[in-house]
């Protein structure tokens, strides 16, 4: 390692005996900046490699061994110091190194304290040499584990794109044993289950939600909708509901929540002729993601937000059976890992 260096912050210049152990360590090797305050000190140190960084002398002259109070005023410092620059060891330079001070000063993070009435030129050459390399030795781990964790996380990123790609190779060779298509069979696309009584309407949703590539399910009653909704969602898949607040029978947000039951987490969307507080109230606590009012007035406009919502769910679900099956198959190399004998 190359001579240590350092910089003082004294906060009122350094004179004395502190101006006259600089003077000495600038003789042995040891190249020592005096600032007087910690903005300055961070300026400085921050030109520097964190493998050479200079170690951080703090001028606690003024503090009294045997008063509580500068003994706080010392710790303060040492503290802020540290928060400003978490990677140092700051060593605290005293007129009076006596127990009670020393202590509080390594409780609150000091790398070492010098004494300036007993500890001459080598003993200080020593402590700034010594924190140097604890700082170095520091600064390297970290590097380390940097590099381990970016080395980590791209094993990560690359293990979960590989389990993607596994996990859709796997979806289209069954769905291709299934079927005995020759090709595989594409991704499904989002689907919306649409509950709607007044015929033309529905019939007006179901085409432009079709144009726009999302698979429609119409009913005319919650009850209907009901009977096949969990069977549409096991087979071809449910990522939005869109419900009319008054149907026959049952109404639209007791159908929303009937089949949140059967389905959770289905996101609702609901279209009403009526819109008062209580409804607004109601839908809101049910989660309902959305709602437009009858007539539709802008059909084109309602069905794209629509899609777009349908594709969100969709992308959601994708993103929980990736990492579900990611968990399982980790969990099943982990159990054999545990399973191995261990080395005695």
């Amino acid at each position: 390692m190359s001579e240590p260096s350092a910089i003082l912050i004294a906060p009122h210049g350094s004179s004395g005996a502190l101006q006259a152990l600089m003077d000495r360590l600038a003789s042995v090797g040891v190249e020592v900046s005096i600032v007087d305050e910690i903005g300055a000190a961070l300026e400085l140190a921050s030109h520097q490699d964190p493998e050479t960084a200079p170690a951080i002398l703090l001028d606690l002259r003024e503090a009294a061994p045997g008063d509580v109070e500068d003994q706080k005023k010392a710790v303060d410092i040492i503290r802020r110091t540290l928060a400003a620059m978490p990677d140092v060891q700051p060593i605290v330079i005293t007129a009076q190194g006596e127990a009670p001070l020393i202590v509080a000063c390594l409780r609150a993070g000091a790398g070492d304290v010098i004494d300036l009435q007993l500890e001459g030129t080598a003993t200080a050459r020593a402590v700034v040499h010594r924190i140097c390399q604890r700082q170095a030795t520091r600064a390297r781990e970290r590097h380390v584990l940097a590099q381990q964790r970016g080395m980590i996380e791209d094993l990560l990123k690359d293990l979960i794109r590989t389990e993607r790609r596994s996990i859709d190779a796997e979806e289209r060779l069954a769905a291709r044993s299934r079927t005995g298509e020759i090709t595989m069979a594409e991704i499904r696309p989002p689907s919306v289950l649409l509950i709607e009584h007044e015929r033309t309407v529905a019939d007006e949703l179901a085409d432009l939600l079709e144009g726009a590539g999302v698979a429609t399910y119409a009913y005319v009653t919650g009850e209907e909708a009901l009977r096949e909704a969990e069977t549409l969602a096991s087979t071809t898949g449910l990522d939005l509901a869109l419900v009319a607040a008054q149907l026959p029978g049952i109404d639209g947000l007791e159908t929303i929540r009937r089949l949140r039951d059967r389905i959770p987490g289905l996101p609702a969307f609901l279209v009403t002729s009526v819109l008062d507080a209580d409804l607004a109230a109601h839908a809101a606590n049910l989660g309902v993601v959305g709602y437009v009012h009858k007539p539709l007035a802008d059909v084109e406009q309602i069905v794209e937000r629509l899609a777009q919502l349908a594709r969100e769910s969709l992308q959601r679900t994708r993103e929980s059976l990736y990492l579900q099956r990611i968990k399982e198959r980790h969990d099943r190399v982990l159990a054999r890992y545990r399973a191995l004998p261990r080395e005695t």
